[in-house]
């Protein structure tokens, strides 16, 4: 229980959590109810289970292609960078999130239906196959925009902060010093454990698959993160996105080593050798 309260109270899971409640619960809900008052309307018997066995089919099916959906924005290059890819990436990945969901849609209508003592087959989605299609096509491309749109406005609101917290300290500076506050501290959630940093005691961050681990000039901490959903919480002004699958403290590098690629080779306090890649060069200088 202790094990999925922590993975529950992830912020990334509750919002993923809303994205799904907001674009397939309330509208697959809102949905049946409208397909009854319709029969309704037109004196059509159809029993009153089978409106919300499909379109609760089609929200659970949604369910279970969201982790295509996050994978494809986590691992969205950049549009400056490589627009031609970005816009490939993008529309294969709908693709792929259209298809998907149909498919997963369909075998749950024919688990439900046969449990039922009744049947369903591809054929009876053929008719709505198009209309599905634009509607999925339109469904990701939502999807990707609020939460796309909503980590920048979190960053934003984060570089805002820091720009009116140096402001504040520049005023203040002609005031009596006051006693120094506790640095801001990174709260990781490392198993059972919670572990509290200060963001100068961090030299790096790595992927690590689903995870992320946080290197200190002591230790090693495994972190059930994404590195871009981390990043948003350090100072920006401190840490650099060097690779696609690291970031490092700017304050820890103590050499950095140009490869005839373009690529570098940095080296920090601890003598730990982190790739940068050429793609980031505009972040780390």
């Amino acid at each position: 229980m202790d094990r999925f309260s922590a993975f529950w109270n992830t912020p990334n899971l509750k919002a993923w959590a809303l994205v799904w409640l907001g674009f397939a619960f309330l509208p697959t809900t809102i949905n049946a109810f409208a397909l009854l008052t319709e029969y309704e309307r037109t004196n059509r018997d159809i029993p009153a289970w089978e409106p919300f066995l499909r379109e609760y089919s089609s929200g659970v099916a949604l369910l279970l292609v969201l982790p295509l959906v996050r994978w494809s924005i986590n691992h969205m290059p950049g549009w400056a960078e490589a627009p031609l890819r970005c816009v490939a990436q993008f529309l294969g990945t709908a693709l792929a999130f259209s298809i998907l969901h149909l498919v997963a849609m369909t075998l749950l209508r024919m688990a439900a239906y046969g449990a039922l003592g009744q049947s369903y087959a591809f054929d009876d989605l053929r008719d709505d196959l198009p209309y599905e299609f634009r509607k999925d096509l339109l469904t990701y491309l939502l999807i990707v925009l609020v939460v796309v749109g909503v980590r920048h406005l979190i960053r934003l609101s984060r570089s805002l902060a820091l720009v009116e917290a140096a402001a504040n300290a520049t005023v203040d500076q002609a005031q009596p010093v006051a006693p120094t506050p506790e640095p801001a501290r990174v709260e990781l959630k490392v198993g059972s454990r919670r572990v509290y940093l200060a963001p100068a005691d961090i030299l790096l961050v790595r992927s690590a698959g689903n995870y992320i681990e946080v290197v200190t000039a002591g230790a090693v901490h495994l972190v059930r993160r994404t590195l871009a959903d981390f990043q948003a919480e350090l100072p920006a002004p401190d840490f650099a996105r060097v690779h696609r699958s690291h970031l490092v403290n700017r304050g820890a590098i103590v050499r950095i080593d140009n490869r005839p690629s373009g690529d570098m080779d940095l080296t920090l306090s601890n003598g730990a050798t982190v790739p940068a890649s050429r793609r980031y060069k505009s972040e780390l200088f």
